[in-house]
């Protein structure tokens, strides 16, 4: 398993050690020779609601303008469907929109191609590659409530307060996946985020069993960890703060808490036997670019893994919402210990929801 590593200090990064770095852009890929004989469709995974909105129009739209290409975007992300697509030798999705424990698990079941290098050139990285899946950007998730129903006081604002049912009683929404729901449970229970990894899987499962009769919704996309709690599902959910910003944007009096967050890499991975090989390779190249970066993060309230693109995200007014990786509350998932266990937690995680 390839580790990911930081080619620059998250500090500098995050706070301000970026100066200069437009220097670093680099201009738009040429394609001559095998790309005039490109393939000429192109089927990507993707989340549903506004996120597939902004993967619309600032990755595929554009990329369609400028290649001919064609994108369709599907709503499901679902490793037991990839999976089954690559070894019944009949893969229907080119790219895959994988989260860290997505990406490292196809990678240890061989599930992914091996990144093509002689297409996908950019510029400097903030986290590396692995041979056969392309880190992203890097997305936050925190909590989330209606500000109307819950006022000031009356809410959780980071994991213990999530799991303190007598201090702040209501509804709760959990996440249907087991990464980064693992990761709450322990930090609600006292483990400090640094000393996480390996993740004491019978501790985790133990604060789990305190959550459980509190649970009213089962989310198994994205936008249900918003829509359950803005349609009174819920009083409080772990979701992302793009997520809630779209909705805020529709009229919902959502808030979220950037007290503690969970910090993950979002990768995109070429499933193994695609027809469309060329294609998707050349589409993560074109979404690595610095401007495609920019006007990702700042739509969508991310870091970019474009080094280039930081500062210009600063700028911007998303630029307060980076997520600071140094102040020893906020978590960042082990992509390496997902990638080994991923399969079997979430397993547990599936049965042990049904009983």
């Amino acid at each position: 398993m390839t580790k990911m590593t930081f080619s620059t200090s998250r500090r500098g990064l995050l706070r301000g050690g970026s100066a200069g770095l437009l220097g670093l852009i680099a201009a738009p890929a040429v394609f001559t020779g095998r790309s005039a004989a490109a393939d000429t469709t192109l089927t990507v995974t993707s989340w549903g609601g506004d996120y597939n909105k902004s993967v619309r129009e600032v990755f595929a739209d554009p990329f369609t303008a400028e290649t001919g290409i064609k994108v369709t975007l599907v709503d499901n992300g679902d490793m037991a469907k990839v999976k089954a697509q690559v070894l019944g030798n009949a893969v229907q999705w080119d790219v895959i929109d994988a989260p860290a424990a997505f990406a490292t698990s196809g990678a240890r079941d061989k599930l992914w191609e091996p990144l093509d290098m002689a297409i996908i050139k950019p510029s400097a990285l903030v986290s590396q590659p692995a041979p056969d899946y392309m880190p992203m950007y890097l997305y936050s998730g925190g909590l989330l409530w209606d500000a109307k129903r819950t006022p000031d006081g009356k809410h959780p604002v980071d994991f213990a307060g999530f799991y303190d049912f007598e201090r702040f009683p209501g509804r709760r929404v959990m996440r249907s996946l087991a990464s980064e729901t693992l990761e709450v449970a322990l930090v609600a229970d006292g483990v400090a985020p640094k000393d996480l990894y390996p993740l004491d899987v019978e501790r985790a499962f133990r604060a789990l069993d305190r959550m459980k009769k509190h649970v009213t919704k089962w989310a198994a996309t994205t936008p249900d960890q918003v829509n359950a709690v803005v349609q009174n599902e819920g009083d409080f959910s772990y979701s992302y703060y793009n997520r809630v910003k779209s909705a805020q944007k529709s009229g919902a009096a959502l808030a979220f808490s950037f007290e503690q967050t969970v910090n993950s890499l979002d990768y995109f991975a070429v499933p193994k036997g695609t027809k469309n090989k060329e294609a998707a390779m050349r589409f993560i190249d074109f979404c690595l670019r610095a401007d495609r970066q920019v006007a990702w993060s700042v739509r969508g309230y991310y870091l970019p893994n474009n080094v280039a693109a930081i500062e210009e995200v600063r700028k911007s007014p998303s630029g307060d919402f980076l997520p600071d990786l140094t102040n020893g509350k906020n978590v960042v998932v082990n992509s390496a210990w997902w990638g080994e266990n991923y399969t079997a937690m979430q397993k547990r995680y599936a049965e042990w929801m049904l009983t």
